[in-house]
């Protein structure tokens, strides 16, 4: 049987108390800090609220946005928004580009066509030492192929990028011929300013970009998407390239409105039965009603608005461009046969008049070169806004957009001393 002496039993007492007393400190410690983790959760939960409260209606109308009134005229009293929308993820492709022929395709020219052409004195030496050697050029297809490095690309100045570019776009082979991108150069910062790219991203967009008049151009896509390092930074891009800049566009009726005057405005071709309806109830609610202009449309423009065709391996597809758009806005069902332009130079000829007055709804805007050639079509909607399609690719999509942008848009693929003239014409019978 064991035994404690008293001695060893105080002992024992007075370790097991020094051991306690070294502990309480730490309890205290650890009560303190519990009750001050619940006192902020209690105040949390009093004062703050990670969902936001729902505005009330007179809440949300007081809200600011960016709308503006468009000019006073027949059409009414009507508001515009600028929006931009973006294609669809499956209509971008990343891979396809980055894996594409970067080189260079010189069609129909000789050795010497293409030496003196890169023997140019806004290249380097260093430049011209790699294009210039003719051991590393290849000849197809009655093309003389040069290959540049990546490295090469990054390094050339403005001045050789829109030299070299612009002989390059003669060719369809050429990448940059299907990647070219123009901005305002006014608006280049802007344009980005709001996209979720890297700051270096767009520094490098920049980098790359060229002067066209007032436009800068861009034609480096590849390049840019070798840089991003992971797939949502390389759609990303992809995307802010591709938007498209649009409007939605309101008609004030207020109960003191002139409703024959808008009845007569907005009611063209056999589509007028439901506008005078529509106006006079909205008319009559108190203190006037906003209708979304897309609702006086007739259903061509009414159902494409906003939207972008499905890709289609249909020959005729490929035909559907501005003028086959602008014909059709009054149709249903669509004319197919104005995917023919003798069709289309025939029924302006035909059944338009060219117009000296102000456009009105309805009426066809068409942009010009200096020598007659028609290089765009649209409708006219109101004021200074028109409803287009910029291009028959699936990726332009059906749009409302202002005469002075869309101006600017197709100003930008003509030479840089040459200016479009807008033409107006009227149909006849409507």
């Amino acid at each position: 049987m064991l035994k404690i002496s008293s001695n060893e039993n105080a002992y024992i007492h007075v370790s097991i108390s020094r051991r306690v007393l070294q502990k309480i400190p730490w309890v205290f410690l650890l009560i303190g800090v519990s009750c001050f983790l619940v006192g902020i959760g209690f105040y949390l939960g009093c004062h703050w609220n990670p969902w936001p409260t729902p505005k009330s209606p007179e809440q949300l109308t007081a809200v600011p946005d960016r709308v503006h009134a468009l000019k006073l005229g027949p059409w009414g009293n009507m508001e515009s928004l600028p929006i931009s929308i973006e294609p669809p993820e499956e209509y971008l492709s990343t891979q396809s580009i980055e894996n594409a022929d970067r080189r260079w395709w010189f069609k129909g020219c000789s050795p010497e066509q293409v030496h003196a052409f890169l023997s140019s004195d806004d290249l380097s030496a260093q430049q011209k030492a790699e294009l210039l050697d003719q051991s590393k050029w290849e000849q197809k297809n009655g093309s003389l192929i040069v290959s540049p490095s990546k490295e090469l690309i990054l390094s050339l100045s403005p001045k050789a990028r829109k030299r070299i570019y612009g002989v390059l776009g003669e060719n369809p082979e050429n990448l940059v011929m299907h990647l070219r991108c123009s901005f305002p150069a006014d608006h280049f910062n802007t344009l980005f300013s709001e996209s979720d790219l890297p700051p270096e991203t767009v520094a490098l967009i920049k980098h790359l970009s060229f002067p066209h008049g007032r436009f800068l151009f861009f034609c480096d896509v590849p390049s840019v998407l070798d840089s991003l390092k992971t797939y949502e930074q390389k759609i990303c891009f992809m995307k802010c390239l591709t938007k498209k800049e649009t409007l939605l566009l309101k008609l004030h009726v207020m109960p003191d409105s002139d409703v024959n005057l808008l009845v007569n405005y907005w009611s063209k071709a056999s589509w007028g039965k439901d506008v005078k309806p529509m106006l006079e109830s909205l008319a009559k609610v108190p203190g006037g009603a906003r209708l979304g202009v897309v609702h006086l449309l007739p259903p061509m423009p009414t159902e494409s608005l906003y939207t972008y065709p499905f890709p289609s391996t249909d020959p005729a597809d490929v035909h559907k461009d501005c003028h086959w758009t602008a014909l059709n806005f009054f149709r249903d069902p669509p004319d197919p046969r104005f995917t023919n332009a003798d069709l289309v130079r025939e029924t302006i000829q035909k059944d338009y008049y060219p117009v000296l007055s102000d456009p009105r709804y309805g009426d066809v805007i068409m942009l010009a070169r200096p020598d007659g050639s028609i290089v765009h079509s649209a409708v006219f909607i109101a004021d200074n806004i028109v409803y287009t399609k910029n291009s028959p690719l699936f990726l332009d999509p059906f749009l409302l957009m202002t005469i002075s942008d869309m101006i600017d848009r197709f100003e930008a693929f003509i030479p840089e001393n040459e200016h479009l003239k807008m033409l107006v014409f009227r149909n006849k019978y409507y």
